[in-house]
Protein backbone atom coordinates (compact mmCIF):
# COMPACT_ATOMS: atom_id res chain seq x y z
CA UNK A 1 0.00 0.00 0.00
CA UNK A 2 2.82 2.38 0.88
CA UNK A 3 4.47 1.67 -2.47
CA UNK A 4 1.27 2.45 -4.35
CA UNK A 5 0.87 5.64 -2.39
CA UNK A 6 4.45 6.66 -3.18
CA UNK A 7 3.89 5.93 -6.87
CA UNK A 8 0.75 8.07 -6.87
CA UNK A 9 2.65 10.90 -5.19
CA UNK A 10 5.49 10.68 -7.73
CA UNK A 11 3.02 10.56 -10.61
CA UNK A 12 1.21 13.59 -9.19
CA UNK A 13 4.45 15.58 -8.91
CA UNK A 14 5.43 14.67 -12.46
CA UNK A 15 2.04 15.81 -13.77
CA UNK A 16 2.32 18.95 -11.64
CA UNK A 17 5.65 19.86 -13.22
CA UNK A 18 4.91 18.54 -16.73
CA UNK A 19 3.79 21.93 -18.21
CA UNK A 20 6.96 23.55 -16.83
CA UNK A 21 9.16 20.83 -18.30
CA UNK A 22 7.44 21.03 -21.70
CA UNK A 23 7.71 24.81 -21.83
CA UNK A 24 11.39 24.76 -20.91
CA UNK A 25 12.10 21.98 -23.43
CA UNK A 26 10.38 23.95 -26.20
CA UNK A 27 12.34 27.10 -25.31
CA UNK A 28 15.63 25.18 -25.29
CA UNK A 29 14.79 23.63 -28.66
CA UNK A 30 14.13 27.03 -30.20
CA UNK A 31 17.28 28.38 -28.57
CA UNK A 32 19.33 25.54 -30.02
CA UNK A 33 17.93 26.37 -33.45
CA UNK A 34 19.00 30.00 -33.06
CA UNK A 35 22.47 29.00 -31.86
CA UNK A 36 23.26 26.24 -34.35
CA UNK A 37 21.25 27.07 -37.46
CA UNK A 38 21.28 30.89 -37.67
CA UNK A 39 23.78 33.72 -37.36
CA UNK A 40 23.14 35.85 -34.25
CA UNK A 41 24.15 39.10 -35.89
CA UNK A 42 24.20 41.38 -32.84
CA UNK A 43 26.35 38.90 -30.96
CA UNK A 44 28.68 39.16 -33.93
CA UNK A 45 28.83 42.93 -33.35
CA UNK A 46 29.63 42.42 -29.65
CA UNK A 47 32.40 39.90 -30.33
CA UNK A 48 33.85 40.46 -33.81
CA UNK A 49 33.86 44.24 -33.38
CA UNK A 50 33.66 45.00 -29.66
CA UNK A 51 35.69 42.16 -28.21
CA UNK A 52 38.28 42.22 -30.98
CA UNK A 53 38.91 45.95 -31.41
CA UNK A 54 38.32 47.42 -27.94
CA UNK A 55 42.07 47.86 -27.39
CA UNK A 56 42.63 49.50 -30.78
CA UNK A 57 41.68 52.77 -32.45
CA UNK A 58 39.24 51.01 -34.81
CA UNK A 59 36.38 50.09 -32.43
CA UNK A 60 33.98 52.71 -33.82
CA UNK A 61 35.14 52.69 -37.42
CA UNK A 62 35.14 49.05 -38.54
CA UNK A 63 31.89 47.42 -39.72
CA UNK A 64 30.69 43.84 -39.38
CA UNK A 65 31.28 42.03 -42.70
CA UNK A 66 28.24 41.57 -44.98
CA UNK A 67 25.99 43.72 -42.77
CA UNK A 68 27.53 47.19 -42.50
CA UNK A 69 26.73 47.19 -38.75
CA UNK A 70 28.88 49.39 -36.52
CA UNK A 71 29.67 48.98 -32.84
CA UNK A 72 27.43 51.51 -31.07
CA UNK A 73 27.67 50.65 -27.36
CA UNK A 74 29.90 52.27 -24.73
CA UNK A 75 33.47 50.91 -24.78
CA UNK A 76 32.90 49.20 -21.41
CA UNK A 77 30.51 46.79 -23.18
CA UNK A 78 33.27 45.92 -25.64
CA UNK A 79 35.66 45.36 -22.72
CA UNK A 80 33.23 42.86 -21.16
CA UNK A 81 33.00 40.90 -24.39
CA UNK A 82 36.76 40.76 -24.99
CA UNK A 83 37.17 37.55 -22.91
CA UNK A 84 34.23 35.94 -24.74
CA UNK A 85 35.85 36.71 -28.08
CA UNK A 86 38.99 34.87 -27.02
CA UNK A 87 37.39 31.99 -25.10
CA UNK A 88 35.49 30.27 -27.92
CA UNK A 89 37.01 28.66 -30.98
CA UNK A 90 33.86 28.58 -33.16
CA UNK A 91 30.85 30.79 -33.84
CA UNK A 92 28.45 28.01 -32.86
CA UNK A 93 30.14 27.52 -29.51
CA UNK A 94 29.85 31.15 -28.49
CA UNK A 95 26.30 31.42 -29.87
CA UNK A 96 25.23 28.36 -27.91
CA UNK A 97 26.74 29.73 -24.69
CA UNK A 98 25.18 33.18 -25.13
CA UNK A 99 21.78 31.74 -26.11
CA UNK A 100 21.71 29.60 -22.96
CA UNK A 101 22.70 32.67 -20.94
CA UNK A 102 19.83 34.63 -22.51
CA UNK A 103 17.33 31.86 -21.73
CA UNK A 104 18.61 31.72 -18.15
CA UNK A 105 18.15 35.50 -17.91
CA UNK A 106 14.59 35.13 -19.21
CA UNK A 107 13.72 32.49 -16.60
CA UNK A 108 15.35 34.62 -13.89
CA UNK A 109 13.41 37.70 -15.05
CA UNK A 110 10.13 35.78 -14.95
CA UNK A 111 10.87 34.38 -11.48
CA UNK A 112 11.96 37.79 -10.17
CA UNK A 113 8.84 39.49 -11.51
CA UNK A 114 6.58 36.79 -10.06
CA UNK A 115 8.20 37.22 -6.63
CA UNK A 116 7.55 40.96 -6.83
CA UNK A 117 3.93 40.90 -8.05
CA UNK A 118 2.91 37.76 -6.10
CA UNK A 119 5.06 37.75 -2.95
CA UNK A 120 2.83 35.11 -1.36
CA UNK A 121 3.91 32.42 -3.81
CA UNK A 122 6.33 29.86 -2.44
CA UNK A 123 9.72 29.34 -4.01
CA UNK A 124 8.71 26.09 -5.72
CA UNK A 125 5.52 27.60 -7.15
CA UNK A 126 7.41 30.67 -8.37
CA UNK A 127 9.98 28.50 -10.13
CA UNK A 128 7.32 26.28 -11.67
CA UNK A 129 5.26 29.20 -12.98
CA UNK A 130 8.39 30.92 -14.33
CA UNK A 131 9.25 27.77 -16.29
CA UNK A 132 5.67 27.41 -17.54
CA UNK A 133 5.83 30.98 -18.87
CA UNK A 134 9.27 30.63 -20.49
CA UNK A 135 8.10 29.53 -23.94
CA UNK A 136 5.15 31.97 -24.14
CA UNK A 137 7.50 34.78 -23.08
CA UNK A 138 10.11 33.71 -25.63
CA UNK A 139 7.49 34.01 -28.39
CA UNK A 140 6.83 37.67 -27.57
CA UNK A 141 8.42 39.48 -30.50
CA UNK A 142 10.89 41.62 -28.48
CA UNK A 143 12.14 38.55 -26.59
CA UNK A 144 12.20 36.39 -29.72
CA UNK A 145 14.33 38.98 -31.52
CA UNK A 146 16.59 39.51 -28.51
CA UNK A 147 17.45 35.82 -28.29
CA UNK A 148 17.57 35.37 -32.06
CA UNK A 149 19.94 38.32 -32.56
CA UNK A 150 22.08 37.43 -29.55
CA UNK A 151 21.19 40.75 -27.89
CA UNK A 152 21.85 41.83 -24.29
CA UNK A 153 18.48 43.42 -23.42
CA UNK A 154 17.25 40.69 -21.05
CA UNK A 155 20.41 40.96 -18.96
CA UNK A 156 20.07 44.76 -18.73
CA UNK A 157 16.41 44.58 -17.63
CA UNK A 158 17.23 41.87 -15.09
CA UNK A 159 20.03 43.97 -13.58
CA UNK A 160 17.83 47.05 -13.21
CA UNK A 161 14.88 45.20 -11.69
CA UNK A 162 17.10 43.23 -9.31
CA UNK A 163 18.71 46.49 -8.23
CA UNK A 164 15.61 48.65 -7.76
CA UNK A 165 13.00 46.12 -6.64
CA UNK A 166 14.75 43.54 -4.45
CA UNK A 167 17.01 43.36 -1.40
CA UNK A 168 20.03 42.92 -3.76
CA UNK A 169 21.61 40.12 -1.73
CA UNK A 170 24.47 37.96 -2.97
CA UNK A 171 24.88 35.43 -0.20
CA UNK A 172 25.27 37.45 2.99
CA UNK A 173 26.41 40.56 1.14
CA UNK A 174 23.94 43.32 0.27
CA UNK A 175 24.85 45.29 -2.85
CA UNK A 176 24.13 49.03 -2.39
CA UNK A 177 21.13 50.26 -4.36
CA UNK A 178 22.05 51.87 -7.67
CA UNK A 179 25.27 49.96 -8.32
CA UNK A 180 23.75 47.38 -10.67
CA UNK A 181 21.82 50.09 -12.52
CA UNK A 182 25.05 52.04 -13.03
CA UNK A 183 26.73 48.89 -14.32
CA UNK A 184 23.85 48.28 -16.74
CA UNK A 185 24.10 51.87 -17.97
CA UNK A 186 27.83 51.42 -18.61
CA UNK A 187 26.92 48.57 -20.96
CA UNK A 188 23.89 50.28 -22.54
CA UNK A 189 23.19 53.95 -21.79
CA UNK A 190 19.40 53.75 -21.51
CA UNK A 191 19.30 52.83 -17.76
CA UNK A 192 20.69 56.32 -17.02
CA UNK A 193 17.08 57.50 -16.96
CA UNK A 194 16.68 55.71 -13.61
CA UNK A 195 19.10 58.14 -11.94
CA UNK A 196 16.66 61.11 -11.83
CA UNK A 197 13.93 58.59 -10.97
CA UNK A 198 15.94 57.53 -7.91
CA UNK A 199 16.30 61.19 -6.88
CA UNK A 200 12.57 61.87 -7.24
CA UNK A 201 11.66 58.78 -5.21
CA UNK A 202 13.82 59.87 -2.30
CA UNK A 203 16.79 57.58 -2.95
CA UNK A 204 19.53 60.15 -3.52
CA UNK A 205 22.16 57.72 -2.25
CA UNK A 206 21.06 55.18 -4.86
CA UNK A 207 21.30 57.81 -7.60
CA UNK A 208 24.80 58.70 -6.39
CA UNK A 209 25.82 55.03 -6.35
CA UNK A 210 24.53 54.58 -9.90
CA UNK A 211 26.52 57.60 -11.10
CA UNK A 212 29.66 56.42 -9.32
CA UNK A 213 29.36 52.89 -10.73
CA UNK A 214 28.75 54.26 -14.23
CA UNK A 215 31.68 56.67 -14.00
CA UNK A 216 33.97 54.01 -12.53
CA UNK A 217 33.29 51.68 -15.45
CA UNK A 218 34.06 54.53 -17.84
CA UNK A 219 37.33 55.36 -16.07
CA UNK A 220 38.44 51.73 -16.08
CA UNK A 221 37.75 51.52 -19.81
CA UNK A 222 39.58 54.79 -20.45
CA UNK A 223 42.61 53.46 -18.58
CA UNK A 224 42.88 50.33 -20.75
CA UNK A 225 41.48 51.72 -24.02
CA UNK A 226 41.83 55.53 -24.13
CA UNK A 227 41.39 55.97 -27.89
CA UNK A 228 38.14 53.98 -28.01
CA UNK A 229 36.81 55.95 -25.04
CA UNK A 230 37.63 59.30 -26.63
CA UNK A 231 36.06 58.22 -29.93
CA UNK A 232 32.84 57.17 -28.21
CA UNK A 233 32.35 60.12 -25.87
CA UNK A 234 33.27 62.77 -28.45
CA UNK A 235 31.86 61.32 -31.70
CA UNK A 236 29.96 58.04 -31.76
CA UNK A 237 27.61 58.94 -28.88
CA UNK A 238 26.25 61.95 -30.79
CA UNK A 239 25.46 60.05 -33.98
CA UNK A 240 22.33 57.93 -33.38
CA UNK A 241 22.12 57.18 -37.10
CA UNK A 242 25.14 54.85 -36.59
CA UNK A 243 22.75 52.26 -35.16
CA UNK A 244 20.58 52.31 -38.27
CA UNK A 245 23.11 52.63 -41.06
CA UNK A 246 23.41 49.09 -42.39
CA UNK A 247 21.98 46.59 -44.83
CA UNK A 248 19.73 45.18 -42.08
CA UNK A 249 18.42 48.45 -40.63
CA UNK A 250 18.02 51.04 -43.40
CA UNK A 251 17.71 54.30 -41.48
CA UNK A 252 16.08 55.57 -38.29
CA UNK A 253 12.66 55.34 -39.94
CA UNK A 254 13.01 51.54 -40.21
CA UNK A 255 9.81 50.02 -38.86
CA UNK A 256 11.58 48.22 -36.02
CA UNK A 257 12.39 51.62 -34.50
CA UNK A 258 9.36 52.23 -32.28
CA UNK A 259 10.43 55.53 -30.70
CA UNK A 260 8.61 58.87 -30.74
CA UNK A 261 11.15 60.34 -33.15
CA UNK A 262 10.70 57.52 -35.67
CA UNK A 263 6.90 57.80 -35.38
CA UNK A 264 7.08 61.50 -36.26
CA UNK A 265 9.32 60.68 -39.22
CA UNK A 266 6.81 58.15 -40.54
CA UNK A 267 3.89 60.50 -40.02
CA UNK A 268 5.84 63.31 -41.70
CA UNK A 269 6.98 60.94 -44.48
CA UNK A 270 10.49 62.28 -44.13
CA UNK A 271 13.25 63.34 -41.75
CA UNK A 272 12.54 65.73 -38.86
CA UNK A 273 15.03 68.26 -37.52
CA UNK A 274 16.77 67.55 -34.23
CA UNK A 275 16.14 71.21 -33.31
CA UNK A 276 12.42 70.38 -33.23
CA UNK A 277 12.58 66.90 -31.72
CA UNK A 278 15.15 67.30 -28.94
CA UNK A 279 13.13 69.84 -26.87
CA UNK A 280 10.03 67.66 -27.31
CA UNK A 281 11.89 64.56 -26.17
CA UNK A 282 13.33 66.35 -23.15
CA UNK A 283 9.85 67.54 -22.12
CA UNK A 284 8.35 64.06 -22.58
CA UNK A 285 11.22 62.51 -20.61
CA UNK A 286 10.70 64.93 -17.72
CA UNK A 287 6.95 64.25 -17.65
CA UNK A 288 7.52 60.51 -17.84
CA UNK A 289 10.01 60.41 -14.97
CA UNK A 290 7.66 62.56 -12.87
CA UNK A 291 4.82 60.12 -13.62
CA UNK A 292 7.10 57.22 -12.71
CA UNK A 293 7.85 58.81 -9.33
CA UNK A 294 4.13 59.40 -8.76
CA UNK A 295 3.38 55.76 -9.64
CA UNK A 296 6.09 54.67 -7.19
CA UNK A 297 4.48 56.65 -4.37
CA UNK A 298 0.80 56.11 -5.18
CA UNK A 299 0.78 52.59 -6.56
CA UNK A 300 3.96 50.49 -6.24
CA UNK A 301 7.72 50.61 -6.88
CA UNK A 302 7.17 47.98 -9.58
CA UNK A 303 4.87 50.29 -11.53
CA UNK A 304 7.28 53.17 -11.04
CA UNK A 305 10.12 51.18 -12.63
CA UNK A 306 7.89 50.08 -15.53
CA UNK A 307 6.81 53.67 -16.23
CA UNK A 308 10.39 54.94 -16.11
CA UNK A 309 11.51 52.19 -18.51
CA UNK A 310 8.60 52.94 -20.85
CA UNK A 311 9.54 56.62 -20.83
CA UNK A 312 13.02 55.67 -21.97
CA UNK A 313 11.59 53.53 -24.80
CA UNK A 314 9.50 56.49 -25.98
CA UNK A 315 12.16 59.21 -25.89
CA UNK A 316 15.24 57.27 -27.02
CA UNK A 317 16.11 58.15 -30.63
CA UNK A 318 16.44 54.44 -31.33
CA UNK A 319 14.07 51.91 -29.76
CA UNK A 320 14.31 48.73 -31.79
CA UNK A 321 11.55 46.20 -31.23
CA UNK A 322 14.00 43.95 -29.39
CA UNK A 323 14.63 46.71 -26.84
CA UNK A 324 11.03 46.36 -25.65
CA UNK A 325 11.57 43.24 -23.53
CA UNK A 326 10.14 45.29 -20.64
CA UNK A 327 6.83 43.96 -21.95
CA UNK A 328 7.51 40.74 -19.98
CA UNK A 329 7.30 42.28 -16.48
CA UNK A 330 4.63 44.73 -17.68
CA UNK A 331 2.29 41.90 -18.70
CA UNK A 332 2.83 40.08 -15.41
CA UNK A 333 2.12 43.29 -13.48
CA UNK A 334 -1.11 43.84 -15.42
CA UNK A 335 -2.19 40.25 -14.83
CA UNK A 336 -1.16 39.55 -11.25
CA UNK A 337 -0.15 42.58 -9.18
CA UNK A 338 -2.33 43.77 -6.33
CA UNK A 339 -2.21 47.35 -7.61
CA UNK A 340 -3.12 46.41 -11.19
CA UNK A 341 -5.95 48.38 -12.86
CA UNK A 342 -9.53 47.15 -12.84
CA UNK A 343 -9.29 45.41 -16.21
CA UNK A 344 -5.63 44.51 -15.84
CA UNK A 345 -5.96 40.88 -16.85
CA UNK A 346 -7.81 41.75 -20.05
CA UNK A 347 -5.13 44.32 -20.83
CA UNK A 348 -2.44 41.72 -20.18
CA UNK A 349 -4.08 39.37 -22.67
CA UNK A 350 -4.33 42.19 -25.21
CA UNK A 351 -0.66 43.09 -24.74
CA UNK A 352 0.30 39.46 -25.15
CA UNK A 353 -1.66 39.12 -28.39
CA UNK A 354 -0.16 42.35 -29.74
CA UNK A 355 3.44 41.42 -29.01
CA UNK A 356 2.95 37.82 -30.15
CA UNK A 357 1.39 38.82 -33.46
CA UNK A 358 3.76 41.80 -33.99
CA UNK A 359 1.73 43.89 -36.50
CA UNK A 360 4.74 46.16 -37.06
CA UNK A 361 6.08 43.51 -39.45
CA UNK A 362 2.85 43.34 -41.48
CA UNK A 363 3.68 46.53 -43.39
CA UNK A 364 6.37 47.38 -45.98
CA UNK A 365 9.58 48.16 -44.15
CA UNK A 366 12.46 48.85 -46.48
CA UNK A 367 14.29 52.19 -46.67
CA UNK A 368 11.78 53.93 -48.97
CA UNK A 369 8.42 52.28 -48.33
CA UNK A 370 8.73 52.76 -44.55
CA UNK A 371 8.13 56.48 -45.11
CA UNK A 372 5.16 55.98 -47.45
CA UNK A 373 2.72 54.09 -45.25
CA UNK A 374 -1.01 54.71 -45.58
CA UNK A 375 -3.38 55.18 -42.64
CA UNK A 376 -3.92 51.54 -41.63
CA UNK A 377 -0.25 50.76 -42.21
CA UNK A 378 0.73 53.61 -39.91
CA UNK A 379 -1.46 52.13 -37.15
CA UNK A 380 -0.08 48.62 -37.60
CA UNK A 381 3.49 49.74 -38.21
CA UNK A 382 3.56 51.87 -35.04
CA UNK A 383 1.48 49.53 -32.88
CA UNK A 384 4.27 48.81 -30.38
CA UNK A 385 4.79 52.55 -29.87
CA UNK A 386 1.04 53.09 -29.55
CA UNK A 387 0.97 50.38 -26.88
CA UNK A 388 3.54 52.33 -24.84
CA UNK A 389 1.43 55.49 -25.15
CA UNK A 390 -1.69 53.59 -24.09
CA UNK A 391 0.19 52.17 -21.11
CA UNK A 392 1.43 55.59 -20.01
CA UNK A 393 -2.02 57.15 -20.44
CA UNK A 394 -3.60 54.33 -18.45
CA UNK A 395 -1.03 54.73 -15.68
CA UNK A 396 -1.72 58.48 -15.52
CA UNK A 397 -5.44 57.76 -15.01
CA UNK A 398 -4.65 54.94 -12.58
CA UNK A 399 -2.36 57.12 -10.47
CA UNK A 400 -4.83 60.03 -10.51
CA UNK A 401 -7.64 57.79 -9.26
CA UNK A 402 -5.48 56.32 -6.51
CA UNK A 403 -4.39 59.83 -5.53
CA UNK A 404 -8.00 60.99 -5.27
CA UNK A 405 -8.91 57.92 -3.24
CA UNK A 406 -6.04 58.60 -0.85
CA UNK A 407 -7.03 62.25 -0.55
CA UNK A 408 -10.64 61.29 0.09
CA UNK A 409 -9.53 58.81 2.72
CA UNK A 410 -7.30 61.41 4.30
CA UNK A 411 -10.16 63.91 4.16
CA UNK A 412 -12.43 61.40 5.88
CA UNK A 413 -9.89 60.85 8.63
CA UNK A 414 -9.42 64.59 9.10
CA UNK A 415 -13.20 65.09 9.20
CA UNK A 416 -13.50 62.34 11.80
CA UNK A 417 -10.74 63.93 13.91
CA UNK A 418 -12.37 67.36 13.62
CA UNK A 419 -15.75 65.89 14.69
CA UNK A 420 -14.20 64.16 17.70
CA UNK A 421 -12.51 67.41 18.72
CA UNK A 422 -15.80 69.35 18.42
CA UNK A 423 -17.61 66.70 20.45
CA UNK A 424 -14.90 66.90 23.09
CA UNK A 425 -15.25 70.66 23.38
CA UNK A 426 -19.05 70.39 23.61
CA UNK A 427 -18.85 67.74 26.32
CA UNK A 428 -16.46 69.89 28.33
CA UNK A 429 -18.99 72.74 28.04
CA UNK A 430 -21.93 70.53 29.06
CA UNK A 431 -23.77 71.19 25.80
CA UNK A 432 -24.39 67.56 24.81
CA UNK A 433 -27.29 65.53 26.06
Amino acid sequence: MASLRDNDTLRGRMLHWAPAALSLAAALTLGLYFALRTYEVDLGVYLRLGGRYVFTSHLYSFTLPNTGLLFTYPPFAALLFAPWQRAFATVHAVQLSWTLANLAALVALLALTLRIVKPGLGRASTTRFALVLTMPALLLNPVFLTVGFGQINLVVVLLVMWDLLTARRIGRFEVPVGVATGLAAAVKLTPLIFIPYLFLTGRARGARNALLAFASCGLVTFAVSPQSSVDYWTKALFDPARTATSVLTPGLSFISNQSLWSLVMRLHHGSVSAAIMVPVLVAVAAAGVWLAASAHRRSSPMLGVLVCATTCLIVSPVTWAHHMVWVVPAILWLALAEDRPRHGRALAVGAGVLFWSAPIWWVPHDRVLGLRLNAWQLVAGNSFFLATVLFMSGVAVHVTRRNRALLAQAGGVHSFVRTRRTMGRNVSRGSLG
